[in-house]
């Protein structure tokens, strides 16, 4: 494994952002040129899963997006040390919502998944800085 490993696996998790761009609802295609480098990121530290249904694939990346637009959009940084481990438990609840479900396509799956990315973000906004101020 050589330094240059890493290279490919951002550029081919770029490609698979801009593969389902399309997909995205518009406010979170917006954003998807700013979150980019973050994404990039955020794969270095949490290690995707790479083989999984493709379904299961977009909801965990839409679940993403959304997080780190919110917390950007609430200006916290979404590679914080306290925020990185949030997203494993994150990809890890909906792999495990995924196979309980076994969502068809046509449902509204993905909808939910960005529904718990908004809901995830905000739940660690409170857990690891606002829950400090009420003490």
């Amino acid at each position: 494994m050589g330094s240059g490993d890493g290279v490919m696996a951002n550029e081919e998790n770029e490609v698979y952002l801009t593969k389902i761009q399309n997909l995205l609802p518009s406010h979170l295609l917006v954003q998807v040129p700013k979150l980019i480098p973050h994404f990039q990121k955020l794969e270095a530290l949490v290690p995707l899963p790479k083989e999984l249904p493709e379904l299961l694939k977009k909801g965990i990346y839409f679940a993403l997006l959304q997080s780190v637009v919110r917390l950007l959009n609430r200006e916290t940084d979404p590679l914080l040390p306290e925020i990185v481990p949030e997203y494993k438990e994150l990809i890890r609840t909906i792999i495990e919502t995924y196979e309980t479900l076994n969502p068809e396509v046509e449902s509204n799956w993905l909808e939910e998944c960005i529904q718990f990315g908004d809901k995830s973000a905000y739940h660690w906004e409170w857990k690891h800085f606002d829950s400090k101020e009420l003490f």
